[in-house]
Parts: structure tokens; sequence; C-alpha cells
């Protein structure tokens, strides 16, 4: 084999290789890509949106990203997110068991621990956490939640029935102002 033979199929499997790691990096299997989780903080006597930045790396799926966030924002901010005055309205013992997207609605599967504890502004907070941290995926527009894999009608003890349809950041036009991008 002559010399430009080794030095083209050189350069052949170089720029393959090439395309192979912009692909892996796009798919965020290589660098991490940042998914926000929507907490608050106070401001002036009024609950804001803290948009935090997690970093996730080999996500493939909408369904799995969605999964990742939510259960980032159960988990609830880290140390210093608490010393800065961050928290959450989601109660830290909840579960979610599935994700499933369709018609650009998601599907978020809790456990029943999701409508426990708060008062009706806490659970329109609480609500508002989930419908944004879900929706920052296109396409996904509204969510919609399941209570142990069935579609609930009013959720928690103050009865709220904004649930029985797919819920977007429409709904929650009060907090929308601290946290829409």
């Amino acid at each position: 084999m002559n010399t430009q033979k080794v030095v083209l199929t050189g350069l052949l499997v170089l720029w393959v290789l090439l395309i192979a790691v912009f692909a892996l990096i796009h798919k965020g299997y290589i660098l991490p890509q940042n998914v926000d989780v929507y907490f608050f903080k106070e401001n002036n006597n009024t609950n804001i949106f803290s948009v935090t930045a997690r970093q996730y790396r080999s996500l493939p799926g909408i369904d799995k990203k969605i999964k990742y966030v939510i259960d980032e924002l159960i988990k609830g901010p880290d140390e210093e997110e608490t010393k800065n005055g961050v928290f959450s309205m989601v109660p830290s013992d909840s579960v979610i068991s599935d994700v499933r997207v369709e018609d650009n609605i998601a599907y978020l599967d809790f456990n029943e621990n999701i409508e426990a504890g708060g008062g009706i502004e806490d659970i329109k907070a609480r609500l508002a956490q989930i419908v944004f941290t879900a929706t920052q995926f296109s396409p996904i527009d509204e969510i919609c939640i399941l209570i142990d894999g069935k579609q609930v009608k009013s959720f928690s003890g103050e009865g709220i029935t904004d649930v029985e349809k797919p819920i977007g950041r429409e709904k929650f036009p009060e907090f929308a102002k601290g946290g829409d991008k």
C-alpha cells in the first residue's frame, strides 16, 4: 500500500470517529446536559420560582428525561440551595413510578404521597412545580397526573379539580413570571 492510500484511509477513519463523537455529544452520552428543576424562593413576601440546573448523562427518550427531572424535583433542593432559601412544595416521600408520553402530554404516575399535606395555595404551588419542570421538554405542552396508575378527578384533600384534564403552564399565570424562560 502506498503512502497516499495510508494517509487517505487514516483521514477517513478520523472523519468517521469525529462524526461518531459529535453524535454522542449531541445525544448527551459524553458531555452532560442541563435540565431545569423548578423550586421556590421567597422574594418580597412572595414565593417565586428558583430555577435550578441539574445535569444528566445518557438519557435517551423524553420519558426518561422527564422521570429523571421529576425525581430531582422530589429530592428537593440540595444543601447549598436550602441555605440560600430555596424550598419545594413537593413531598420528599413522593415516588414517580412511571412516565409515558402521548400526543404532547406527559402522563406522570405518582404514589399517593404526592397529594399529602399543605393547604390550597401549597397544593397549587406543588402542581405548578411539577408542570413547569415536566413541560420544559419539547414537544410536551401539558401533563396528566396519575396516582397509582389511575387518573385523578381531584387532587389532594383540597379537592383541586384542575387535574381532571391535562394541565399546562397557562393554568399557573401567577408562577409563570418567576420561572418562564
